[in-house]
């Protein structure tokens, strides 16, 4: 990836340490109930220690599986 393909960036994360990196705040409504809940738990994992991302993350994986599981029905 080149420094060309995010021209809307107003950080130049080249001089930024990782503990430092701006943090999105917030993620925009899909639409779907469904999904909007599975990725409500995304808006306080800033506050959150790095080491439980991952489960955070498998949770909303589980759920979005689980909301396509119940389509398919």
């Amino acid at each position: 990836m080149s420094e060309n393909d995010h021209p809307e960036s107003p950080v130049d994360l080249h001089d930024v340490e990782p503990h430092d990196a701006p943090w999105p705040d917030n993620t925009a409504p899909t639409g779907e109930a469904a999904v909007d809940s599975a990725l409500e738990p995304l808006s306080g994992i800033s506050s959150l220690p790095v080491a439980e991302h991952s489960g955070i993350y498998a949770e909303i994986h589980d759920s979005l599986m689980a909301s396509l599981d119940d389509e398919e029905r």
